[in-house]
């Protein structure tokens, strides 16, 4: 019997019948967690999920604490709002702000849409103004530079070449008035 399978028979009461993380596994029995997860593959055992678990005490008696912190609490038209806004898990059409400040929109379907199934909300607002997908060539340029303003008057279609010369333009008049200033 090889030293692999001489655990095999402890990780499967412990994993299946004992409900134990692998981590705990792996600590009690003095090996690796990548080991533990090696032999429960070998076992065509599938790994569990962080819901799989029994909550611990600890961190029942904490969510019931903060339920009765906020009992009887008045929250306003706002928060629930809010609140019902972050609940929500998406689908076609579901917004996010971007960290760059581009708001991106959900259409997994488009063309154009990243890996994760977004597009930018800019790009799907000058499309839908001129029935047509943009070419590989054509951007979008906000022109009060607000990314996250995506009104039709505040967006202009232009070339790549266009747009790049654009800001090399307010690149140039910003420093020579920076210059003047001075």
């Amino acid at each position: 019997m090889n030293n692999s399978s001489a655990y095999d028979e402890q990780i499967y009461s412990m994993y299946v019948e004992e409900h134990m993380a692998m981590n705990k596994i792996a600590k009690e029995l003095n090996i690796s967690v990548g080991k533990v997860y090696n032999r429960l593959k070998f076992m065509n055992i599938t790994s569990k999920a962080i819901k799989d678990y029994p909550t611990s005490e600890k961190v029942i008696s904490h969510i019931t604490a903060l339920g009765r912190a906020r009992k009887g609490r008045k929250v306003s038209a706002e928060t629930k709002a809010k609140q019902s806004q972050a609940m929500f898990k998406g689908g076609i059409g579901h917004k996010k702000i971007r960290n760059d400040g581009y708001v991106s929109i959900y259409f997994p379907e488009h063309p154009k849409s990243n890996k994760d199934g977004y597009i930018m909300e800019h790009i799907l607002v000058m499309e839908c103004s001129i029935g047509r997908h943009l070419n590989d060539d054509e951007v979008v340029h906000h022109k009060n530079h607000n990314r996250a303003d995506n009104r039709l008057k505040n967006l202009q279609l232009m070339t790549f070449k266009e747009h790049a010369a654009l800001h090399m333009k307010e690149r140039y008049e910003k420093r020579r008035n920076d210059i003047s200033t001075k």
